[in-house]
């Protein structure tokens, strides 16, 4: 909306809100969550005390995400190390990985790191008008500290604009040790059904597509494509690596809705596709990233992973936006 619509309102809620509140029940009894309607059709759920995520998500009243059959989690449950994160995965639009480790586990850190699994402090809502935008800012802060190790600080600023549907997610991370650490992240986006469904097609510009095995290998042919659910069908997971603009967007021609993921190249120059259609488990994610998913052991050794200097910042950038096609 604009000022000079507000005569016709009583308040700004009437079109746009935010509400914060604690769930009271299930295994993620006690946690905070923040609800979103920007009143441009897009809802959603961020998590405070799951890293700052974005769980439930929907736009012009259709779900756009995949949930994890395990629902909604603590983060008391997390397992840190092997594949143990698998437990706890809740799903959801956004679901953040990292800051020592995204991908596979690797040493003592565990697949996917901490991040999703970490509470947020300072956490706080903002709506206020910039010129003639009223603009909505979640913003959390997340920490990975250990005695004598690691010191991260992490710095994440959710926003969105009344009556728009585009998420913008910038982080900022900080290294407080004394020493140099290596800042593996990756936004492992989660889209499921009806919005992914056999009437999908993945979208972007010119790039280069890697296989990242022999299973995607079978399968890079129709990378952009879905197929029905197939009981027993395993992962395909694929590297594409941008030059200019880092876009993709999930396109249902039988919806009519597409939803696009773009980031900044400068330091998320490659998004990674996860592909699995098995029954009950049917879902493509998107994931922004600075790795290759391959473990932080092995990312140091072959001098591919990102330093990040004592009392260095550094700053990640990506949107999610949704539109009709009709």
């Amino acid at each position: 909306m604009k000022k000079k619509e507000l005569g016709f309102v009583g308040s700004v809620e009437q079109l746009a809100y935010v509400r914060s509140s604690v769930l009271s029940d299930g295994a993620g009894r006690g946690n905070r969550i923040i609800d979103v309607n920007t009143g441009g059709g897009l809802q959603f759920t961020i998590h405070p005390d799951r890293g700052m995520d974005i769980v439930e998500c929907s736009f012009l009243g259709i779900n756009m995400v995949y949930r994890s059959g395990g629902g909604t989690r603590s983060r008391l449950e997390y397992q840190p190390l092997g594949t143990e994160w698998l437990r706890s995965f809740q799903g959801g639009l956004l679901t953040g990985c990292g800051m020592r480790n995204a991908g596979v586990a690797s040493g003592e850190c565990g697949v996917h790191g901490r991040l999703s699994n970490t509470a947020a402090e300072d956490v706080s809502v903002s709506r206020e008008w910039e010129g003639e935008q009223y603009v909505i800012r979640i913003r959390g802060v997340l920490r990975e500290y250990r005695m004598f190790g690691e010191d991260l600080r992490l710095v994440r600023n959710i926003t969105c604009i009344d009556q728009s549907n585009i998420i913008t997610i910038e982080d900022e991370v900080e290294n407080l040790a004394g020493q140099t650490d290596y800042l593996q992240m990756l936004y492992h986006c989660n889209f499921g059904y009806p919005l992914i469904s056999p009437a999908v097609r993945l979208e972007a510009p010119e790039h280069t597509v890697e296989a990242r095995d022999a299973d995607a290998a079978a399968g890079i042919a129709v990378w952009n494509q879905m197929p029905a659910p197939v009981p027993g069908a395993v992962e395909q997971c694929f590297y594409h690596d941008f030059k200019d603009t880092a876009e993709m967007t999930l396109n249902n021609s039988e919806l009519k809705i597409k939803a696009t993921v773009r980031c900044d190249t400068a330091e998320l120059p490659r998004m990674v596709q996860w592909k699995l259609f098995d029954h009950g488990n049917y879902v493509m994610g998107i994931e922004p990233t600075n790795t290759r998913i391959s473990g932080r052991e092995n990312e140091i050794a072959k001098k591919i992973a990102r330093a990040i200097a004592p009392g260095e910042k550094i700053k990640f950038r990506m949107q999610i936006e949704f539109a009709s096609t009709k």
